[in-house]
């Protein structure tokens, strides 16, 4: 819709400079009969600028063929005012480059737009008419009210650093963290080997008192006891080194088996292991996934070719001929690798059952710093508030230095709208880890919310993430590009998006459910611009009880001018 305004004289307020030798002096005297329009009606923020489209229509017969005109438009705010680019009219007979207006009549048409600030939320649009002859000096001879205020439905959407960002839009358009590897319960081994000679399946008693034993015993006894730890049984495996005959080497892993199972119970009925463990005790033949995990790491000559022996034959017999075929290879597996596979493993499990969630809360308050980094970074989620999630990821952070802490930290920073804190920790991530989707995605918040578009785009735009496509649309709809912003958002902030599109309806629709502060609000935005009393007030009304900041907020909002002089809206 246009504006239509016919302009006004100014005696009053302006020096009579004119003469009835003035070239433009009938022009003042009938300037009544021009008139100008404006696009939007109503001034509009839209990204960091306030535009306006402004049509001064001269009718047939009016402008002087001799005549100049400067149209000057001004945005006039309680605090100062701000000046756009002049536009130049000229009659036929001027000599010069600006547009001219015949006896038939014409049209100037220009775009303006202005630097954005909140003073501007009460302004008025003007257009200032300068005239004059060809050698003369410009003289004031109107000034038009062309629009008043400006409408700033943009600032209403919810961007992360926003304190109802929580009630809306929750699963999108967040900080993205990052996630712990925090496990409620863990399992933690200890191995120990009996070794048996070629061909032999008798346990020598040296082998019973070895290293690895006792170690294992040591480790029995350290997890015993504890309410948190459940030791299990000892499981032991009994093999053959894969080189031999297939069956000798089966019934030699069953009397290994069996001899060691013996060995074990003789030894532990005079001392019991802690909790009176259990053997349990398996016969497994040939080793050969022992056997190529050896040679895999080891430097031994000829690796490759044994794997490449093991991988084309599935069949024992193959197998170990063609490993004895290499003659050279198989003296060093003989040496180094098969002694090792002739063997029964012993091995127990513990059980570790992990904090729960009250001990994690009480390690919170009291020893923060003796959790574990996965501990750290669960324990976070704990919490509601942000400011206690921040404190455990800047402390997970300095004492790990692990990108997840960081990324997190610099999250929490960026929801309480700290956008250079929260980018200098997003910084310390992305050096640890720097193809983190998580950290980029908000290295792109953190450029948006310190204004910085440019690098907003560059960060959001390389990673295809769900919610860096949302973030996007915030991007869009905060540098006023309202059509691609709806593509991308959802919830509220796409009704907000749709309303600056002017789909109405489609905006009613996405706030059916909605029920923040700021969704009443902007309901009552929309019914402002339906013409609806009754919704506008009902909806200020629900939006001003849960935020009372949004009534003084309505008092300046150009949306609701057409109510401010009403009893109802005063009320309110």
């Amino acid at each position: 819709m246009k504006r239509v305004l016919k302009w006004t004289l100014l005696f009053a307020a302006l020096p009579l400079l004119l003469t009835s030798c003035n070239c433009y002096s009938k022009m003042q005297k009938k300037v009544a009969i021009v008139t100008s329009t404006s696009v939007p009606t109503v001034l509009t923020l839209q990204g960091k600028e306030v535009k306006s489209t402004y049509t001064v229509q001269f009718p047939q017969n009016y402008f002087n063929p001799k005549a100049v005109l400067r149209i000057t438009p001004v945005l006039v705010y309680a605090s100062g005012e701000l000046e756009g680019t002049p536009t130049y009219a000229q009659g036929a007979k001027v000599r010069d480059n600006y547009t001219v207006i015949p006896k038939s009549g014409g049209s100037v048409t220009q775009s303006v737009s202005f630097p954005y600030s909140p003073q501007m939320k009460q302004s008025t649009l003007e257009l200032r008419i300068d005239a004059k002859c060809k050698n003369g000096e410009f003289a004031r001879i109107a000034v038009i009210a062309l629009a008043n205020g400006v409408s700033t439905v943009q600032e209403l959407v919810n961007l992360p650093w926003q304190s109802e960002t929580s009630e809306t839009n929750t699963a999108q358009g967040q900080p993205v963290m990052t996630v712990d590897n925090f496990q409620r319960s863990s399992v933690i081994s200890q191995e120990a080997r009996i070794l048996f000679l070629v061909n032999s399946a008798n346990v020598r008693p040296g082998q019973l008192t070895n290293d690895e034993v006792k170690a294992l015993e040591q480790f029995i006894a350290e997890n015993s006891g504890d309410a948190k730890k459940t030791v299990s049984d000892v499981t032991v495996k009994s093999f053959a080194s894969p080189d031999g005959p297939v069956g000798f080497n089966t019934r030699l892993s069953a009397d290994r088996a069996r001899n060691t199972e013996t060995a074990l119970s003789k030894k532990y009925s005079k001392e019991p292991l802690p909790g009176n463990l259990a053997f349990d005790v398996e016969a497994l033949g040939e080793d050969w996934e022992g056997f190529r995990q050896l040679v895999q790491e080891s430097d031994i000559p000829d690796k490759n070719l044994i794997l490449q022996v093991l991988n084309m034959y599935s069949d024992s017999e193959r197998r170990d001929q063609e490993i004895h075929n290499m003659s050279s290879a198989f003296s060093v597996l003989k040496e180094r690798i098969l002694p090792q596979l002739r063997r029964s493993r012993m091995q127990v499990n513990v059980d570790v059952a992990g904090l729960t969630d009250a001990e994690l809360r009480e390690a919170v308050s009291q020893n923060l710093n003796n959790l574990s980094l996965e501990e750290m970074l669960f324990a976070a989620t704990l919490f509601d508030n942000n400011a206690q999630k921040q404190r455990i990821y800047k402390a997970a952070a300095d004492k790990y230095n692990d990108f997840r802490a960081w990324n997190n930290y610099g999250a929490t920073l960026l929801k309480e709208g700290k956008a250079a804190e929260a980018a200098a920790a997003l910084n310390r991530a992305a050096a640890l880890q720097s193809s983190s989707n998580e950290v980029i995605n908000n290295l792109g918040l953190a450029a948006l919310a310190q204004g910085n578009t440019a690098d907003a785009r560059r960060y959001l735009s390389s990673i295809n993430t769900t919610d860096a496509k949302y973030n996007i649309g915030l991007l869009e709809l905060t540098e006023g590009n309202y059509a691609q912003a709806a593509q991308s958002l959802s919830g509220y902030n796409k009704a907000v998006a749709e309303v600056l599109n002017g789909n109405l309806s489609g905006a009613k629709q996405l706030l059916t459910g909605e029920s923040s502060a700021k969704a009443d609000y902007l309901k009552a935005v929309i019914a402002a611009r339906e013409g609806n009393t009754v919704e506008v007030m009902s909806n200020l009304r629900s939006a001003t009880a849960k935020d009372p900041s949004l009534g003084a907020a309505a008092k300046k909002d150009v949306e609701f001018q057409r109510w401010f002089g009403s009893t109802d809206f005063i009320a309110l």
